[in-house]
């Protein structure tokens, strides 16, 4: 079943929502609302951003929780949500890079070139907006402001990495009611198949 990128953003928009508040319940419940638990953020932020920052792409998912970890957690910290509209913009960036991969990428093979797949490229730019931001070398030089901009290009990087990553999985949805990664690839791929 073929579904369009409305239909599928509404869908991401819950199904984040769900993470965002299973992660404040649980994950950062640990403490109590207020600098105890803004303590907590700011260290799942910081110890998944690392994650992210130093794995390889693979196909079987170990990115996954990492990655949900790090947007939940950088959410949190910007107070921000990710509505139906930034999901939509997400599975479109997706969309309109895979099909340009698709058509030069044998170009650049001929020639000699490697050209990274989509989900390479955006976690390139994760992982440049990670740094940027102070979250892995552990000294920034950017001023308050300018940090939070960096996580938030963060969260617009990693989303798309993570839909283009789900993508690229080898994730297969089973008959189960989990919401993981197989599922977010089965809508993913639904909605990019629209637009083939």
């Amino acid at each position: 079943m073929v579904r369009g990128f409305n239909d599928v953003s509404a869908e991401l928009s819950q199904w984040f929502d769900s993470v965002l508040g299973l992660t404040e319940r649980s994950l950062f419940g640990i403490a109590p609302e207020g600098p105890h638990r803004d303590a907590v953020v700011l260290d799942t932020m910081i110890r998944n951003a690392r994650i992210v920052f130093g794995a390889e792409l693979d196909a079987d998912g170990r990115l996954y929780s990492p990655l949900c970890f790090f947007l939940a957690s950088a959410c949190r910290h910007l107070r921000t949500t990710l509505g139906p509209g930034h999901w939509r913009a997400a599975l479109e960036n997706v969309s309109r890079l895979r099909k340009q991969w698709s058509a030069t990428g044998p170009e650049y093979a001929a020639l000699g070139l490697d050209l990274d797949t989509p989900a390479a490229r955006f976690k390139t730019e994760l992982d440049e907006a990670v740094r940027q931001a102070g979250l892995i070398d552990g000294a920034g030089f950017l001023s308050k402001e300018d940090r939070r901009i960096a996580i938030g290009l963060a969260i617009n990087w990693g989303m798309r990495l993570l839909l283009a990553y789900a993508a690229d999985s080898s994730c297969v949805a089973d008959s189960s009611a989990r919401r993981d990664l197989a599922w977010l690839a089965e809508r993913v791929r639904s909605a990019l198949a629209e637009r083939t």
